[in-house]
């Protein structure tokens, strides 16, 4: 929780502060933004995933649907969480991604993608497999047969979930990377052409992002709710994750 409340901050902060130089939003605070606008899925992805969270952490309220995710409903660090989740490694990436285009001369947008993927699908093994699943930060119940590291025991991480989480992370490195000589990204560049103030280019810069960010979101958590639904996702350990919290059923 420390992590998430520090980091997520931090990196708000640094985005006001960027624009506030700027007299204009900064892409930093953009995807912030919309990182924050979609932490709402957590709970219906925890569902499709069949993850759980130790039971003692302080939790959302218990409203629809951010009580779905099972064992007490979503966790309360999760909205400024996804900051930190989400943009840390975007910041990485986008950093690495431009280092190779200038250095190999290579374009900057298939660049900055690629690069984005392969981070964020790193992160998320870093994130979720090693610090979340080996340090009982959360548990996955349930993984698709055969696609699952460490596959029957209390540790499983569904590899899929890195791919999904690398998509994620691939367009918000774009946001942040792929910027014209005056700092602004492709969402600011279209809000601009449609709005002659820069009080309605903001608005529309900030609608877009959110749209952006749970339209993505809610394409990668798709085939995760078709596999649940499907009565596919089955392997896993037999004891309760956590004690006196029962695992969720099939």
């Amino acid at each position: 929780m420390t992590f998430a409340y520090i980091g997520g901050i931090a990196f708000i902060a640094i985005g006001v502060y960027l624009s506030y130089r700027r007299r204009r939003l900064h892409p930093l605070l953009l995807v912030c933004i919309s990182a924050i606008s979609f932490s709402w899925i957590e709970a219906p992805y925890d569902w499709a995933m069949y993850a759980q969270f130790p039971p003692a952490l302080p939790r959302m309220p218990s409203w629809w649907p951010l009580n779905m995710t099972w064992g007490g409903g979503l966790p309360s660090s999760v909205p400024i969480g996804y900051v930190q989740y989400f943009v840390l490694p975007a910041v990485i990436a986008t950093g690495v991604g431009r280092w190779l285009s200038a250095k190999f001369h290579w374009r900057r947008p298939i660049t900055l993608l690629a690069v984005g993927l392969v981070i964020g699908f790193l992160w998320a093994l870093l994130f979720n497999a090693g610090l979340g699943a080996h340090l009982g930060l959360f548990y996955y119940g349930r993984v698709i047969p055969g696609l699952g590291l460490w596959e029957g025991s209390k540790h499983q991480y569904p590899i899929y979930d890195a791919v999904a989480m690398g998509i994620q992370m691939m367009v918000f490195t774009y946001l942040l990377g792929r910027t014209d000589s005056e700092g602004r990204n492709v969402i600011e560049m279209w809000a601009d052409k449609r709005s002659k103030s820069r009080g309605g280019s903001a608005a529309l810069s900030i609608v877009a992002v959110v749209l952006v960010g749970n339209v993505l979101y809610g394409a990668v958590f798709a085939p995760h709710l078709i596999t649940k639904l499907g009565g596919w996702v089955t392997a896993g350990p037999t004891g309760p994750l956590f004690p006196g919290v029962p695992d969720q059923p099939l």
